[in-house]
């Protein structure tokens, strides 16, 4: 389940996390955003160790423009208040579910603290 981005504070608390967060940029005007959100909430059911979050352009200027949003719908993702990748446009879910999976291989530090990451000993 993603959740909505409502206070910028809130924002800068979450991305220091060690955890990936998967932010999805979109505004309700926007058709492709719209044809992506069913996708993106039910991916994020699929990957419990990343955050899923929604970021409404229109409510949350100060955020697109920090990270220089001029297109949407635009997927960025975060660890410890790096990005570490971005998904640019409308993709399919079986595109989007391999560049996730992509991403979230190359962003060990940020699941070390989840199922995902933990090793047995």
């Amino acid at each position: 389940m993603s959740r909505d981005m409502t206070e910028e504070t809130e924002w800068d608390s979450l991305i220091s996390e060690k955890k990936l967060i998967a932010a999805d940029f979109w505004a309700p005007w926007c058709p492709y955003c719209m044809r992506l959100k069913p996708i993106f909430e039910s991916i994020s059911s699929k990957y419990p160790d990343i955050v899923f979050v929604k970021v409404n352009v229109d409510e949350q200027e100060g955020l697109a423009s920090r990270y220089g949003i001029q297109g949407i719908p635009v997927i960025k993702f975060f660890c410890e208040g790096q990005e570490v990748g971005e998904i640019v446009g409308y993709v399919p879910q079986k595109e989007l579910e391999k560049k996730i999976s992509e991403i979230s291989s190359e962003a060990p530090i940020c699941l070390a603290n989840t199922s995902k990451g933990k090793t047995s000993q």
